[in-house]
């Protein structure tokens, strides 16, 4: 696919170059410097989300969240270990609030406890399926992209994704629920 892709890419820039030089490379210039300035409000965006990360182990706040959802975590993954329910919740509070790439680094924390355990595979496929649907009441990030992009109404985002985003949970739930079977 990659083979494809490169093709299609040194095949479609010879011809606007060959075709149409100016524009071409005005259109490099500026898919460059719009690509520069996305990467950099991104990067301010997630910056924050860890730092309110980062106040909430420090607070002790994470460890509440995460005896707070200890139930729903069980009833969804099974029994746990400690440390991985503390990620778990960390970065399932953290989609539910639409903070997207910033719940990167506890996910990856979660399997990581997860995988010292045995038979965790359920847990381990049950959270991957959460973190791909992840029902989100507030899409923060995409609303943070839409006012970097001067949007006049960014909150417009809001009814729609959680209607999406929670259709999509419940089924990818049910699914693991029919297809997966937890050992142990």
């Amino acid at each position: 696919m990659n083979a494809i892709f490169g093709l299609v890419l040194i095949t479609s820039t010879a011809i606007l170059i060959f075709v149409n030089p100016d524009a071409a490379l005005a259109a490099m210039l500026s898919g460059g410097e719009k690509a520069l300035s996305l990467t950099l409000k991104m990067v301010v965006i997630y910056a924050v989300w860890l730092g309110v990360f980062e106040l909430l182990s420090r607070s002790g706040l994470s460890n509440k969240i995460a005896k707070g959802l200890k139930p729903m975590n069980k009833l969804l993954f099974g029994q746990l270990p400690d440390k991985a329910n503390d990620y778990m919740s960390l970065n399932i509070s953290a989609n539910i609030l639409g903070m997207s790439g910033a719940t990167t680094p506890m996910g990856i924390k979660s399997i990581q406890e997860l995988e010292k355990h045995p038979n965790t595979e359920y847990a381990i496929t049950m959270f991957f399926v959460l973190n791909a649907t992840s029902i989100q009441l507030i899409p923060s990030s995409v609303m943070a992209l839409r006012t970097s992009m001067n949007s006049s109404s960014p909150a417009d985002i809001i009814l729609p994704t959680v209607l999406a985003t929670l259709l999509s949970t419940v089924i990818g739930v049910i699914l693991v629920k029919l297809f997966v079977k937890k050992r142990g």
